[in-house]
């Protein structure tokens, strides 16, 4: 049975490390690299955050939010609502080694909190094509035989 769209997109920002998360600072677009943690049951991603960092001030101005991922040939962007939890269960499913670095007063500290994004619409680019193939492709489209090389998969994904 094929996988669905939706099934592809936790499987495939599961792999990601890292993401970009990009916010509304009054009128101006802000992004910043952070760890996403899947917490695929409740269809969230959960990213290890200092309370009272601006990201959380923009979020509580605009709960609107994008996420960029991006390695090696895979690509996905998503749209979403986020908010913030100072539950310690959260923090504790978020929590991995790295976010010490960040969260010097460790999980348990007074400003470790949690940035919940729930998506709400995803995009997943997806190069299935080999080397020799994403050549050829672009070969034929550069003479002329093809619009556009056929490398890449594209799905739209409504969550």
């Amino acid at each position: 049975m094929a996988e669905s769209a939706t099934e592809k997109f936790w499987d495939m920002i599961g792999d990601f490390q890292t993401c970009m998360v990009t916010t509304r600072d009054g009128g101006k677009l802000r992004s910043r690299p952070m760890a996403p943690q899947i917490s695929r049951e409740r269809a969230e991603i959960l990213f290890i955050t200092d309370r009272n960092s601006h990201k959380v001030e923009e979020i509580t101005a605009d709960d609107q939010v994008a996420c960029s991922f991006v390695q090696k040939e895979e690509y996905v962007a998503l749209s979403g609502t986020a908010s913030l939890s100072t539950d310690r269960a959260r923090i504790e499913e978020a929590w991995d080694p790295q976010a010490e670095a960040w969260m010097p007063g460790g999980k348990d500290g007074p400003n470790t909190a949690v940035l919940v994004v729930r998506p709400t619409q995803a995009e997943i680019w997806d190069v299935t094509a080999n080397k020799i193939t994403q050549a050829w492709e672009f070969a034929k489209a550069y003479v002329g035989d093809k619009p556009r090389p056929d490398t890449t998969e594209n799905v739209k994904v409504r969550l």
